[in-house]
């Protein structure tokens, strides 16, 4: 049945409905796409694990590090296990390297411990107690410090000279806090970390303190030496709090951390770190975009060589298929956080031949018609018919892939798929609701029934004439 010209005008103008559907929103809003890293800049870190370490493991620690990410307000940050003892982490668009490095790779690792001495400089055996250095890199030394008389530098003292402190085994740790907030502290100046304990810990905590009234129960965090307060009474209530020289910020990023546990996993405590500069994406953005000129230039231009007069359609079709894929890119940007990466924009090069595949598909289909004889408008539509049906099995099978990939992969190669899932789904809606409506009015021009106007020459054979 042939395409009727009021039936052909509906699909364009549905078709023109969707574009506005996306580009009204866009334009009113003046959302533009969100970059990725490798376009906007930012930081790669690699966290490596000392020693073996589950999946389980290296997945709650990918969660946690994730969370607290998160909680920074750092937005789309790609955090995944990579093997079976690294974390990558990936954040665009960071200022405060330091800052962030410092609480994705804090361990976190509380102790409470007894104060056994308080050595000031000045004592005779100030000088002859040395200081617990925790080798990370001995992982059967440095966690079996959990259980051992440790002697550690109290940094924070406002002395130039700073006491040193032996403590007994870890009693208590970090896992016991089920919330903790940066507070000012009122009685000492600057900030200061109340904790609140787990209903299951909050018993031994008041156990803890009872056995230790009017003794200096040690707060440790990673080694560094927090307080070590004197207990005036049993804590009872599952409350406490972490006093130091904090600043806000500080003190903030402690009670971040502290919030969202400590880590499952003891990393070495240099992970690898690449900064990607803002220039570098820049550039990488736009030789990206002009590679993706350069393919629709040469697509337009093969497609105008064999098929001359039905090379306009799919020019006209790509134009369309980069309005759809900018305008959903921008309005995945702005409400899903969907950034777009190099690797997205090759997905969406790679797509603008995809596109073109299905033109061609449906003008081969159409020229074997009209060379048989037939005019360019009775073959329209049973062209179409027959071509249709192997654009949807060729666009199924790159769709199929393409989600696959997305599924299975990770980082930018997501955004690859994505991408060439998008088109995938675009080059149909196109084909439908343009290229066949689009190619069956122009059949109904004089000018376009001349077969050397669709790339048929002397290859006609008869027929309709």
């Amino acid at each position: 049945m042939r395409l009727k010209t009021g039936r052909a005008l509906g699909l364009l103008a549905v078709l023109l409905a969707v574009l506005l559907g996306i580009y009204l929103p866009v334009l009113i809003g003046g959302y533009e796409p969100q970059l990725g890293l490798d376009l906007q800049g930012g930081v790669s870190v690699t966290l490596q694990a000392l020693g073996e370490a589950s999946g389980e493991q290296m997945a709650k620690a990918a969660d946690i590090v994730r969370n607290r990410v998160n909680a920074l307000g750092l937005a789309e940050p790609v955090v995944a296990p990579q093997g079976n003892n690294r974390i990558l982490v990936q954040i665009p668009g960071i200022q405060d390297t330091e800052r962030v490095l410092s609480i994705i790779g804090s361990t976190a690792q509380l102790q409470f411990r007894e104060v056994l001495e308080v050595i000031y400089p000045g004592d005779e055996a100030y000088e002859s107690t040395e200081i617990t250095v925790p080798d990370p890199e001995d992982i059967e030394a440095y966690q079996a410090l959990k259980d051992q008389e440790i002697v550690l530098l109290y940094r924070k003292a406002d002395t130039e000279e700073k006491p040193k402190v032996r403590m007994g085994p870890t009693r208590l740790t970090g896992d016991i806090i089920a919330s903790a907030e940066a507070a000012v502290d009122e009685q000492k100046g600057g900030y200061k970390i109340d904790f609140t304990l787990t209903d299951e810990a909050t018993p031994q905590f008041a156990s803890l303190t009872q056995e230790l009234l009017q003794k200096q129960l040690a707060i440790v965090l990673d080694y560094n030496l927090e307080s070590f307060p004197t207990v005036q009474s049993a804590i009872e209530n599952g409350k406490g709090e972490i006093t130091g020289s904090f600043t806000r910020e500080e003190a903030r990023d402690l009670a971040l951390v502290l919030k969202m546990g400590a880590l499952p996993v003891e990393f070495e405590p240099d992970p690898l770190v690449e900064n990607i500069s803002a220039t570098l994406g820049r550039d990488s953005l736009r030789q990206g975009l002009w590679a993706g000129l350069l393919g629709l230039v040469l697509v337009v231009l093969y497609m105008a060589f064999m098929y001359r007069g039905l090379g306009g359609v799919t020019t006209v079709a790509l134009a369309i298929f980069a309005l759809l894929v900018y305008g959903i890119v921008c309005l995945l940007g702005r409400f899903l956080d969907w950034k777009l990466t190099l690797a997205g924009i090759a997905g969406v090069v790679v797509s603008i031949g995809i596109s073109a595949d299905s033109s061609v598909v449906y003008f081969e289909r159409l020229k074997e018609e009209v060379r048989d004889g037939k005019t360019l408008r009775s073959s329209v539509d049973r062209a179409y018919k027959s071509a249709f049906r192997t654009i949807i099995a060729a666009d199924a099978a790159t769709f199929i892939t393409a989600f696959i990939l997305w599924i299975l992969a990770m980082g930018a190669v997501k955004g690859f798929a994505f991408a060439l899932g998008l088109a995938t789904i675009l080059d149909v809606f196109i084909s439908y609701f343009f290229t066949h409506p689009a190619v069956s009015l122009l059949s109904r021009l004089k000018i376009y029934n001349r077969p050397r106007f669709v790339g048929v020459g002397r290859e006609v054979t008869g027929g309709e004439g």
